[in-house]
């Protein structure tokens, strides 16, 4: 029967309710097989809408073919997964590719999909190529399809990829050739965001698919890499299909590794393939996600940790709301939701030994803190080469942003794998000049391109290059303390340029005189300049501790003095220093050896004292009965406590003294053993003590061998030994750290101020410092930090004073807050006003001698005799 409106369906009585799609589905999704028929008739119906889209694409489409797909593909996916969905998908697909005949191309690939599966043919290189073209390219009737019909069927696709009925490379491809040619910005971003979420619901914990990552892996690494080939990209142009599909590849693969799920080898490896791109903002992509990744991490999960906290931290009492046990109930579990998670947050999980899994998980959680992506590549020697070659021979190629991106890029790479490029040196040499751009910027760079390998013979140009263009009197003052900033940090990075012995043996243009150098830049530490002055005292505290041998007796100081009897000097270059065993290994045991003899002396006396208090006399209770004798208690040599009254006889008075003495004698001679007994252990306890002090060289290296090697140490530990040998280093530097630490030791307190929590290089700021990065604001002069930290300093200050405006409180205003905001002229005769600058005198008044406190005498009228 036909309805109005509808088809005949040879469902009888139900040929309404077959009109109501959404009915219609509810019903499939009870009763997949009694409502097949119904079903078959509705997609009978899209088949034969697509087949009428197909002559006259661009003619409006019919208003109910968006719903018949919408049905098909939920339905397929729910009720009729298999041999079904494949169809479905498939005739969507063909639909958003333009073929024309999209019902008998779906049936043909439908069936030719099993057999592609099971044939696994060798693919050529062209094939690929060609591959990635088809990947950029689709036909005209493809893009001449309505908008509405193409997103009706991206979000079929995308429901039934999200049920497990289309597999997700044979979507990627799809929706990778709708992303690169369709126009259409806001499918742009749907399908964006749904490859991103349809990879991480691949990579969830417990549902890895290390096959399929491959395969996602290789084809975008494919459309990235082929990108610019001269059999592909000749004739294009540079917003052609194939630079949007390699910048969503690459937009792709830097936030799946942003957000943890691809932090492989595999990942960097497609992202270094993208900085050999021929196309500027591809490049320029892929080189920020090296150089900022970390950060943008870090700043990623503190942010996280924030919202979780403020949500937790957020309690709904329900005050306006009718009091019940349900509520009650809500209330007290967000109040020990809020209770466990400030206790996890502060390292308080409430275990047994809960300081040490806290330690443990800190160490643990530092080791992968901020691991940088650019230590992963694979060839950082060739890939710094081929970047520097195409700054280098670029001219004006680039844009000068672009170029220092890539400076940037090539001297972390340097700094970080420690590579040798002796052309970057003079190179970097031509943007130093005083009133270049960004020459702050150039300058860390420069610094981030030094490290232990580098020849000095490299170094002395860039010093001599800084000393002429920066540290001169006629430049201005914070030119001056930029440029002695950066020459410390340049040296403070190859502390052999520093060695006079290096210095004196070069030959050429590279001549310099170290000492000659060193001693102008102490001189500034004198400077009219707050700046500068600040800069060249920081070189002179670095100079005493490296070589104070290059400076004067006046600027070396007490460190820098005693470092100069004993020696101090950089290695020469190529000159290395072996180690053996771990660091600090010895100084562990040393230092629990003697912990562990200092608690067990501590508890010994603590003992003695405990015991002498209970020997001897032990004082009775003052009894309020004259009459009755007063009791005490006497402990004999074997034990036994007797009873003894005081008598007022003679004779009992002297028997008493004759025990007395007896009784001291026998304790004197108890004592004498007690003493004997502890020295002997406190001589079992010096034998066990390690004294390194008393040590050979060789026996402190031998010791430290044998620790390393028989002893498996923790993340306390290692943090321990850390701090051990910075003490070393410190009472190396300070002759009078030895006196304190003696002295330290005498109260007791040396064991102390090591095992406390806090270290002393934790950061007081919350800034996130990436390893092997250098950033310009720290060679800037101190005046400009202070601005700037002032300014960050202000915008802190607006910001809370908005919050606390916009804080809802309950009640009114305050008395202080209406005084405020009080018309003057209505308060300005209060006594408060008037009184508010009493005491005060302006500065003239004061000059004048006006308005002074005059007493009463002072202010009357002197009579005149």
């Amino acid at each position: 029967m036909v309805g109005t409106g509808g088809i005949a369906t040879g469902a009888g009585t139900r040929v309404d309710v077959t009109l109501k799609l959404s009915q219609l589905q509810n019903l499939c999704k009870r009763d997949p097989q009694g409502y097949r028929e119904d079903y078959d008739a509705q997609v009978r119906r899209l088949e034969s809408e697509c087949g009428i889209l197909a002559l006259s694409p661009l003619a409006d489409p019919s208003p109910r073919l968006v719903e018949l797909i919408q049905f098909a593909a939920a339905v397929s996916s729910s009720s009729y997964k298999g041999a079904e969905a494949n169809r479905i998908a498939q005739l969507l697909m063909n639909l958003l590719l333009g073929k024309k005949d999209a019902v008998a191309a779906a049936n043909t690939d439908n069936n030719n999909a099993a057999n592609a599966q099971s044939k696994q043919q060798q693919v050529s290189k062209e094939e690929k190529q060609q591959a990635i073209v088809n990947v950029t390219s689709l036909s005209t009737w493809a893009l001449q399809l309505h908008r509405d019909i193409r997103k009706a069927c991206v979000s079929a696709l995308i429901l039934m990829r999200n049920k497990g009925a289309v597999e997700p490379l044979q979507l990627l491809e799809l929706f990778f050739r709708i992303m690169s040619v369709v126009p259409d910005k806001a499918l742009r971003e749907i399908l964006f965001r749904h490859i991103v979420n349809d990879i991480r619901n691949i990579n969830k914990k417990g549902k890895r698919d290390d096959k399929v990552n491959r395969s996602i892996q290789s084809f975008l690494h494919r459309v990235i890499s082929t990108h610019g080939n001269n059999n592909i990209n000749t004739q294009q142009p540079e917003d052609s299909a194939t630079d949007v599909a390699s910048k969503r590849a690459c937009e792709m693969v830097c936030e799946l590794y942003r957000r943890n799920v691809w932090t492989d080898e595999r990942t960097v490896a497609i992202l270094t393939s993208a900085i050999q791109s021929k196309n500027t903002t591809v490049m320029s992509r892929a080189i920020r996600f090296f150089l900022n990744v970390e950060e943008k991490m870090a700043l990623d999960a503190k942010e996280e940790e924030e919202s979780e906290w403020l949500d937790k931290n957020h309690i709904d009492y329900h005050q306006h709301s009718k009091k019940t046990q349900g509520r009650l109930r809500h209330v007290t579990r967000q109040l020990k939701n809020r209770k466990k998670h400030q206790k996890k947050r502060e390292g308080m999980d409430g275990g047994e030994n809960w300081s040490e899994q806290v330690d443990e998980d800190n160490g643990v959680e530092q080791a992968k803190k901020l691991y940088p992506a650019i230590e992963l590549i694979h060839d950082p020697q060739g890939l710094a080469e081929a970047v520097f070659q195409r700054v280098r021979g670029a001219g004006k190629a680039y844009k000068y942003y672009v170029k220092l991106l890539m400076i940037n890029f090539i001297t972390r790479l340097v700094g970080n794998h420690e590579l040798i490029i002796l052309p970057l040196y003079p190179f970097l040499q031509k943007y130093m000049g005083g009133h270049q751009r960004d020459v702050t910027a150039i300058l860390a760079y420069s610094v981030q391109a030094c490290h232990e390998h580098v020849p000095p013979e490299e170094v002395y140009g860039i010093l001599k290059t800084i000393a002429h263009n920066f540290i001169t009197e006629r430049c201005s003052e914070e030119q001056m303390a930029v440029g002695i900033n950066a020459a410390r940090a340049i040296c403070a990075r190859v502390p052999t340029v520093m060695n006079m012995e290096e210095s004196k043996g070069t030959t050429g243009s590279t001549v310099m005189d170290m000492e000659a150098f060193a001693r102008d830049l102490a001189g500034f530490g004198n400077h009219r300049d707050r700046s500068v002055s600040i800069a060249g005292k920081a070189w002179q505290n670095f100079v005493r501790e490296v070589n104070p041998g290059l400076l004067q007796g006046k600027h070396r100081g007490l460190k820098g003095s005693a470092l100069h009897k004993s020696g101090t000097r950089p290695r020469r270059y190529g000159e290395d220093q072996i180690s053996a065993g771990v660091a600090g290994a010895d100084l562990l045991v040393e230092y629990e050896s003697k912990k562990a003899a200092y608690l067990k002396r501590k508890q010994a006396e603590q003992n003695e004292g405990v015991g002498e208090d209970e020997d001897g006399w032990v004082e009775a209770e003052d009894s309020d009965d004259d009459e009755a004798p007063q009791l005490v208690v006497l402990k004999d040599h074997d034990g036994d406590k007797k009873p003894a009254a005081k008598e007022d006889s003679a004779g009992a008075e002297d028997a008493d003294d004759e025990d007395d003495n007896d009784n001291a004698d026998d304790d004197q001679a108890s004592k004498d053993d007690n003493e004997k007994s502890a020295a002997n252990q406190e001589e079992n306890q010096d034998d066990k003590v390690i004294d390194l002090s008393k040590m050979t060289p060789e026996e402190r290296a031998k010791l430290r061998m044998e620790v390393s090697a028989t002893r498996s140490f923790t993340p306390k530990d290692f943090g321990l030994m850390r701090r051990l040998v910075e003490r070393e280093q410190r009472a190396k530097r300070d002759p009078r750290e030895a006196a304190r630490r003696k002295r330290a030791l005498a109260k007791g307190d040396g064991f102390e101020e090591l095992s406390g929590d806090d270290e002393s290089d934790s950061d007081s700021d919350e800034d996130i410092h990436v390893a092997g990065a250098v950033n310009p604001t720290d060679i800037m002069a101190s005046a400009t930090r202070k601005r700037q930290s002032k300014a960050e300093r202000l915008a802190k200050v607006v910001a809370g004073r908005e919050q606390f405006e916009s804080t809802a409180r309950t009640g009114g205003s305050t008395n202080v807050e209406k005084k405020r905001k009080k018309n003057f002229v209505m308060s300005k005769f209060s006594f408060a006003t008037r009184t508010k600058g009493n005491g005060k005198k302006m500065l003239a008044d004061k000059r004048k001698g006006k308005g002074g406190n005059m007493s009463h005498e002072g202010r009357k009228r002197r009579r005149k005799f």
